[in-house]
């Protein structure tokens, strides 16, 4: 067996953060997470890779969505980015408009809640998008 094989076998892979027997949070094969540095090439990987997954979850729960402009489906797609797509579903009056395809209204409701308050400079950037989409 190869190095890479043996390293494999004997740390056992884990997706999730778990501690270690000296008790470090520790991900992968074995990688504490104390000592791990992303590049932004790796870090880039695993958003594109995240970005796959979460486009499908959000499809599923909103099939209305490929219906919708490209840009929009972005933002949506961002959205659920930053408050998972569970966050994202309590907007149910932007939902309804972007459904609807009355992209002012949604983009008025995205603009009326707690993320754009906490995150204004984001929130005007994405509303102003779905606002002036055809």
């Amino acid at each position: 067996m190869s190095l890479i094989d043996n390293i494999k076998e004997s740390e056992g892979f884990r997706s999730k953060v778990y501690q270690c027997t000296e008790g470090h949070d520790t991900i992968g094969y074995g990688f504490a997470i104390k000592d791990l540095v992303l590049t932004e090439h790796i870090a880039t990987r695993i958003l594109n890779a995240k970005l796959v997954e979460l486009k499908l979850r959000v499809q599923q729960k909103f099939p209305f969505i490929t219906d919708l402009p490209e840009e929009v489906q972005d933002v949506v797609i961002e959205m659920c980015y930053q408050m998972g797509v569970s966050g994202f579903s309590k907007f149910k009056k932007a939902i309804k408009h972007l459904e609807g395809k009355d992209y002012r209204l949604a983009a008025k409701e995205m603009l009326d809640s707690r993320w754009a308050v906490q995150t204004p400079n984001r929130a005007k950037k994405l509303s102003d998008i779905v606002k002036y989409a055809e």
